[in-house]
C-alpha cells in the first residue's frame, strides 16, 4: 500500500479540496435550480437540490473514492461508523460508544439472561450462555485510538453481574485469545471473528458439556474444507476508496471456507428430535463462520440454528421461546451467543 508523508498528505489534500470546489461550483451553475417556494420552509428544497446536485456533478463516485483514500491513506479515519487501527485493521464503532444507561442495560442484560435461563430450566433445559468479546478486548495492540474506561470493563461486569445471579457463562476471550489462533480470530475489515475464531469458541463448548451429565444423540458430522477466498469485511462500507483501494488499502483480505453435513440415525437430516439448539446472532448466523457447523463438528451432534442477522441476542431467544420448538420437542441444551457489545444498549436495539 502506499505510504505518504505528512507534506504530501497536506498537498494532497488541499489540491483534490480545491478541485471538488471548482467542480461543485460548475455543477451548481449547469444543473437545473429547483423552484424557490414554500418548501424553503420546511426543507424540502434542501433535499431536491441536493439531489440534483448529486445527479448533476460529473465526480460524485470519483470523489467519494477519492476522499475515501484521504481519510484512510492520509488520515486513518474512517467514515462513521468505524474506527481504523493499525496496519490494516478496522473495527466498528459501537466497540467504543458510552451511551447514557450504559452501567443500567448491563444489569437489565444480566436481568434478562437470567430470567431466560430459569425458563428453559423450567422445561428440563440447560442454558450456556457464551459471551462473545469485542475484537478490540482481543486485539488491543491494533488500536490507534483510546477507548473508554467503560467499555474496558464492560465484559467484566457482565461476567460479575451474571455470577452474582447464579448464571454459570463461558467469556470466549481465553479461546480467541489463545496462542492457537493467534492473529486469526477475528477478520481484519470486518466486525466478526474469522472461521479460525469460530471454530476455537465451538471447541471451547464442547470441551465445557464433557463436564456436564447431559447425553446427546450421537451423529456422524463431516466438515470439509473447500477453497480460500477473496472476503471483504462488512466494516469496509465505511472506507469507501473504490477503485483506488489496491494503491491506497485497505488490502484484500481472504477466508478460508468450510461445508459441515451431518447425519443422524434418522438419515441425513433425520426427524428425529435435535438435543442442541443455537440461538445468537450474525455470529452464528452468517454461512461465512461456520460456527454451527463446527459446533455440530466439535460435539459429534445435530445443531438447530436459531440465529439471526441484525437482531442482536434477544430477539432471537424470544422467537426461539415462542417456537414450536421449545414448546413441543425442546432441545436437552440452548447455546446462547452473546457479543458482550449488545449489552450496554437497549434490548430492542
Amino acid at each position: 500500500m502506499l505510504m505518504i508523508n505528512e507534506k504530501t498528505q497536506l498537498v494532497a489534500s488541499v489540491g483534490f479540496m480545491c478541485s471538488l470546489c471548482a467542480v461543485g461550483l460548475s455543477t451548481h451553475i449547469l444543473m437545473d435550480q429547483p423552484t424557490v417556494n414554500g418548501s424553503v420552509i420546511d426543507g424540502a428544497m434542501q433535499s431536491i437540490y441536493e439531489a440534483s446536485f448529486v445527479d448533476a456533478n460529473p465526480l460524485n463516485n470519483v470523489s467519494i473514492s477519492v476522499m475515501g483514500a484521504i481519510k484512510y491513506a492520509a488520515f486513518k479515519q474512517a467514515e462513521q461508523g468505524a474506527i481504523v487501527g493499525n496496519d490494516g485493521w478496522l473495527f466498528t464503532s459501537e466497540e467504543f460508544e458510552v451511551g447514557a444507561k450504559f452501567q443500567e442495560n448491563i444489569s437489565q442484560s444480566a436481568t434478562e439472561i437470567a430470567r431466560v435461563k430459569a425458563t428453559l430450566e423450567q422445561k428440563g433445559i440447560k442454558l450456556i450462555p457464551v459471551i462473545i468479546p469485542d475484537k478490540a478486548d482481543v486485539y488491543p495492540e491494533n488500536l490507534r485510538t483510546a477507548r473508554p474506561s467503560e467499555i474496558k470493563t464492560r465484559r467484566d461486569d457482565l461476567l460479575s453481574q451474571l455470577a452474582t445471579r447464579n448464571v454459570v457463562t463461558l467469556d470466549a476471550f481465553k479461546a480467541l485469545a489463545s496462542n492457537d489462533v493467534g492473529g486469526r480470530a477475528f477478520i481484519k475489515d470486518d466486525t466478526h471473528w474469522s472461521p479460525d475464531g469460530s471454530r476455537a469458541v465451538a471447541e471451547m463448548i464442547a470441551s465445557h458439556l464433557t463436564n456436564l451429565d447431559i447425553t446427546l444423540t450421537p451423529a456422524t458430522v463431516t466438515t470439509t474444507q473447500g477453497p480460500t477466498i477473496d472476503f471483504d469485511g462488512d466494516l469496509l462500507q465505511f472506507v469507501p476508496t473504490g477503485a483506488l483501494r489496491p494503491t491506497f488499502g485497505p488490502e484484500q483480505n481472504q477466508i478460508d471456507t468450510y461445508t459441515t453435513t451431518v447425519e443422524t440415525a434418522g438419515g441425513l437430516f433425520g426427524d428425529a428430535n435435535v438435543d442442541v439448539a443455537l440461538v445468537g446472532t450474525s455470529f452464528s448466523a452468517k454461512t461465512e463462520w461456520n460456527f454451527p457447523g463446527f459446533l455440530q463438528d466439535a460435539l459429534g451432534a445435530d445443531v438447530l440454528n436459531f440465529a439471526s442477522e441484525g437482531k442482536g441476542p434477544f430477539a432471537p431467544m424470544h422467537a426461539f421461546l415462542a417456537s414450536d420448538t421449545f414448546q413441543n420437542t425442546p432441545p436437552k441444551i440452548v447455546v446462547w451467543e452473546i457479543p458482550a457489545r449488545y449489552t450496554s444498549k437497549e434490548m430492542n436495539q
